[in-house]
């Protein structure tokens, strides 16, 4: 491999945040966005703005050259701490970096997500469209009947527990600078490039990256007490609504 041009570490304790964005973001990112930038002036003051290259715009597909950008740049242009993705259709807690940061340790625990859900289309609703149901992005290492190594998700998790995991997502992941330097040396500048699974499939990218923890030993958790919204589209229906209950003595059947 090349040799890499790589700033020192500081143990600067800054956390530098980055996001990718298709020229346009979430309402409920952008008043978190000035939440946490307004506790981080009040507070410790660790967070170091986007302006830059931290700010990358993407297009559809290409989600692993933008994401690997913003490693590579980190790396190479800032000699920060720590890096916190968090991705454009997000909403968080003005101290949620702050609370990453308290559970997260550089050698014990380098990389650590919130408590993310992905919507999953289940069936088609008759209708035109189709079944939604929302899943916790923790996942769990499992094998499939050939024996396949894959993930699995992590249905039930204790709350506001530090929860050790195969894989997250990155859609609010702090990473340790001695985490991606590790995988760096042994892989290259290819932190998200999609691995496959034995049979052929292609796993996603942020899996990838967990991936890549996995087989270098680094450890990976999730606080399930660092609550995320994470807006999306979907179908609603009489199969969603659940009424709120009768009050006793209003004189209803």
């Amino acid at each position: 491999m090349a040799e890499q041009t790589v700033q020192p570490p500081s143990g600067d304790g800054l956390v530098q945040m980055a996001y990718l964005h298709p020229h346009h973001v979430s309402h409920s990112w952008h008043e978190s966005v000035m939440r946490l930038v307004m506790h981080d002036q009040l507070h410790d003051g660790r967070i170091i703005g986007t302006g830059g290259p931290f700010m990358i715009s993407t297009a559809s597909g290409a989600l692993v050259e933008s994401r690997n950008q913003v490693m590579t740049r980190w790396l190479e242009e800032t000699p920060h701490e720590w890096l916190w993705f968090i991705d454009t259709d997000m909403g968080f807690a003005p101290d949620t970096v702050d609370r990453l940061l308290q559970a997260a340790d550089p050698v014990e625990r380098p990389v650590v997500g919130g408590l993310c859900f992905a919507a999953r289309e289940t069936h088609f609703d008759g209708m035109g469209g189709r079944r939604i149901m929302a899943v916790p992005t923790l996942y769990n290492p499992a094998h499939d009947p050939d024996g396949n190594v894959g993930f699995a998700t992590r249905w039930h998790y204790p709350d506001n527990t530090l929860v050790q995991v195969a894989g997250t997502g990155a859609a609010c992941l702090l990473i340790h600078r001695s985490a991606a330097e590790k995988i760096r040396a042994e892989y290259g500048d290819t932190w998200f490039d999609r691995v496959r699974y034995s049979d052929g499939r292609l796993v996603s990218e942020d899996l990838s990256f967990c991936w890549r923890l996995g087989l270098q030993h680094i450890p990976l958790y999730v606080h399930t007490g660092v609550k995320t919204t994470h807006h999306k589209q979907m179908w609603l229906s009489e199969a969603d609504y659940l009424p709120p209950p009768v009050p006793e003595g209003d004189g209803r059947a």
